[in-house]
C-alpha cells in the first residue's frame, strides 16, 4: 500500500542541511560536467580510452542484465523492462566506444552525431554519479554511529539521483555533439572544450543543487515516516 505524502515544514534543520546538501550537489554537478566532457573527448580521440570505456560499459551492462534475470520476485518483474532498457543502453554505449573513431565521424553534421554522444553522456554520468554516491555511503559508514542511515538509501532518493544523472548526462552529450568539439584540430580542442563548459557548468551546478536539496528533503521525509509509524505503533500497544 503506497504511503500518503508527508509534508515537511521548512524547519531550520531542513534549511541548514538542505542548503549544505545543495552546495555539495553544486560542486559535484560541476565536477561531473568536467569529467563527462573530458571523457567524451578522450573516447573520441584516444584508442586506449575508447577500448577502456567500451569494456567497462559492456561489463557493467552485462552485470545489470545478469542481476535482472537472477531476480524473479514481483517487484523485480515490475521494474524489469525499465532496468533491461537501461542495461541495453549501457551495452550499446560500450559498442559505440569501439566504433567512435574520430576519423570515421569527421565531416558528419553535428545532428548526425548528437544521438551517439547523448547516449555516451548518459552512461558516463550515471556510472560516475553512482560511483561517487557509493563511495560517500561507504565512508560515511565509518564516520557515523551504528544504525545511522546512508546518504542515499530509499527508493525515492535513488530514483531522484538516477533521474538527475540521466538528464545531466543527456544534456552534456547533446551539447558536446551540437558544438562539434571532437572535430576541432588539436590546438583548438581545449578552446572548444572551454566554450562548451561555459554552457555545461551552470547546468551541472543547477541540477546538482536540486539533487542535493531534494535528496535531503526525501531523507528527512523518510525519517518522518519512521517516527510517525513508531508513534502509531506505541499508541496501539
Amino acid at each position: 500500500m503506497p504511503k500518503a505524502p508527508l509534508q515537511l515544514r521548512m524547519s531550520k534543520e531542513l534549511v541548514w542541511k538542505g542548503s549544505l546538501s545543495a552546495a555539495v550537489g553544486v560542486v559535484m554537478g560541476i565536477i561531473i560536467s568536467l569529467v563527462v566532457n573530458c571523457t567524451l573527448v578522450e573516447i573520441s580521440l584516444s584508442p586506449f580510452f575508447s577500448v577502456y570505456f567500451g569494456v567497462l560499459f559492456i561489463t557493467v551492462g552485462s552485470v545489470i542484465l545478469w542481476r535482472i534475470l537472477g531476480h524473479a520476485n514481483e517487484e523485480a518483474q515490475q521494474r524489469k523492462k525499465q532496468l533491461t532498457g537501461f542495461a541495453v543502453m549501457i551495452v550499446v554505449s560500450g559498442l559505440l566506444c569501439f566504433v567512435l573513431e574520430r576519423n570515421w565521424f569527421v565531416g558528419l553534421s553535428p545532428l548526425a552525431k548528437v544521438p551517439l554522444y547523448t547516449i555516451l553522456g548518459v552512461s558516463v554520468a550515471f556510472a560516475l554519479t553512482f560511483s561517487v554516491v557509493d563511495l560517500i555511503n561507504y565512508f560515511l559508514g565509518f564516520l557515523q554511529p551504528n544504525g545511522a542511515k546512508p546518504l542515499v538509501e530509499s527508493k525515492s532518493q535513488v530514483m531522484l539521483v538516477l533521474s538527475i544523472a540521466l538528464v545531466m548526462g543527456g544534456l552534456f552529450g547533446f551539447i558536446f555533439g551540437v558544438m562539434d568539439v571532437e572535430d576541432e584540430v588539436a590546438y583548438q580542442i581545449r578552446l572548444a572544450l572551454l566554450r562548451e563548459e561555459h554552457y555545461c557548468y551552470p547546468i551541472g551546478a543547477l541540477l546538482g543543487g536540486l539533487a542535493g536539496f531534494g535528496n535531503e528533503y526525501l531523507r528527512q521525509q523518510e525519517e518522518g515516516y519512521l517516527k510517525l509509524n513508531h508513534t502509531e505503533f506505541d499508541e496501539d500497544i
